[in-house]
């Protein structure tokens, strides 16, 4: 079985710029993706899917292959659904490990974890997900209690599912059918969530939480 794993970073960062590339703790942020990937011992191939060269040479330097994706696949309103279907048909996965490289503390182990989990389960799609016990409202709904009834106590209530994204897996024949027929397919066939913690959670999106990452890793 070809599972390949996919680390796309564009170029056109807009709320952090260029934070594929920018330091963290002293190493290029995507770098701690490169890493984790290497570390795995289930992972067929590695690419980096981008449309930017400074950032594909920088892959071909760590020692992982460089996909550029099509120009148009790197501006701002591209969905992942779009470049995972053209990485699919040109790449030729069995299984994608996208790996996202704004999620610094995944490690090769967690990688193989959330593998070997996917298959065991017979799963066509997972999401990696921080799963959280308390009241939560959406669009000013509970969603997970009855705001007529006594307020339940957090260990009583369902817990919700965030979806964080530091892997997610895909199926080939399963991902670009439901891209070809419906034009999405984050969510297709058999869907299935694997748990990760907050740590694991955290992903790069602010400034702040560039802050917080560095001083963690500070810390380990």
């Amino acid at each position: 079985m070809k599972i390949v794993a996919e680390i796309p970073a564009r170029a056109g960062s807009e709320r952090v710029k260029n934070k594929n590339l920018r330091l963290l703790n002293g190493k290029p942020l995507i770098s701690y993706a490169i890493e984790a990937a290497k570390s795995s011992i289930l992972l067929t191939d590695i690419y980096v899917n981008s449309d930017s060269d400074e950032i594909g040479n920088y892959a071909k330097t760590r020692g992982v292959k460089y996909y550029k994706r099509p120009e148009y696949l790197g501006s701002n309103t591209a969905t992942s659904d779009e470049y995972n279907y053209d990485f699919f048909i040109n790449v030729k996965p069995d299984l994608l490990i996208q790996i996202n490289p704004v999620c610094p503390f995944i490690t090769g182990g967690d990688i193989d974890e959330i593998i070997q989990y996917y298959i065991d389960n017979q799963i066509d799609s997972l999401v990696t997900v921080r799963k959280e016990q308390f009241q939560a409202f959406c669009d000013g709904k509970a969603i997970n209690f009855n705001i007529d009834e006594q307020l339940p106590r957090t260990q009583d209530i369902s817990p919700i599912l965030i979806c964080a994204w530091p892997v997610c897996i895909w199926k080939r024949e399963t991902f670009m059918k439901s891209f070809e027929d419906k034009g999405h397919a984050v969510f297709s066939g058999n869907l299935g969530f694997y748990p990760v913690s907050f740590l694991k959670s955290i992903k790069i999106s602010y400034e702040d939480d560039f802050k917080l990452a560095e001083q963690l890793l500070s810390i380990k």
